[in-house]
């Protein structure tokens, strides 16, 4: 082999390595993104770093990037306290994926929780809903947020849909009974409150007691 014919097939091989290595590092980095469909495990610490770099290739189609800018939201949100940039990255998600239910509900969570803006809460929480009307959880989520309010009638409303959709749902019961409580009956309050603790005793992840936190 001459040496040019050498220094071709050499540049060949290295641009297929470093292609392989491009294309290793880009599923490297959505898997610690959260974004591997095969592991669905929850993004680790790392996930800041490795969103970023999904989301600046672009490589990726408009739904893989907004579940990126998602979870980096939650890592801003969870890890960083950094709620401002956590609800710009959910806003992104948004954009890209105009049929998101997740990304309204999980900026309905950030709004009311973090934000303390309940009417921006139930407004996106409203159009999770209508993207997806059989998700317990964000009937759950509207309705913690009509008992923040002092809507009590609206609140039971929502804890029925999601006590309907699944009849396990420990603190939906459980918030219920507040709700029912705050509206001055106390029986009815009584019965949904020893009913979630009923079914909290039961579920080893809630340790003994209903409530298992109120993340997405």
């Amino acid at each position: 082999m001459s040496r040019v014919s050498a220094v071709v097939v050499g540049a060949a091989l290295l641009a297929g390595l470093a292609l392989g290595a491009s294309a290793d590092d880009g599923a490297f980095e959505r898997e610690r993104c959260g974004l591997d469909p095969q592991r669905r495990l929850p993004p680790g610490p790392e996930a800041l770093e490795a969103c970023t770099a999904v989301i600046n290739a672009a490589k990726d189609s408009p739904r893989v990037l907004a579940q990126a800018y998602l979870n980096r939201g939650n890592a801003w949100r969870m890890r960083e306290r950094n709620i401002d940039r956590a609800l710009d990255d959910y806003a992104q998600a948004i954009r890209l994926q105009p049929d998101f239910a997740l990304a309204f509900a999980t900026r309905g969570f950030a709004w009311q929780y973090e934000k303390r803006d309940l009417d921006r809460a139930i407004t996106d929480f409203n159009e999770a809903l209508r993207l997806d009307s059989a998700s317990a959880s964000f009937f759950y989520y509207r309705g913690t947020a009509w008992l923040d309010k002092g809507e009590f009638d609206r609140a039971i409303a929502d804890f029925d849909q999601a006590i309907r959709l699944r009849p396990d749902f420990a603190i939906a019961w459980r918030d219920r009974g507040k709700a029912r409580q705050a509206k001055g009956d106390h029986a009815g309050g009584a019965t949904d409150l020893a009913e979630a603790e009923r079914i909290g005793r039961q579920q080893p992840a809630c340790e003994g007691v209903a409530g298992c936190g109120r993340s997405p």
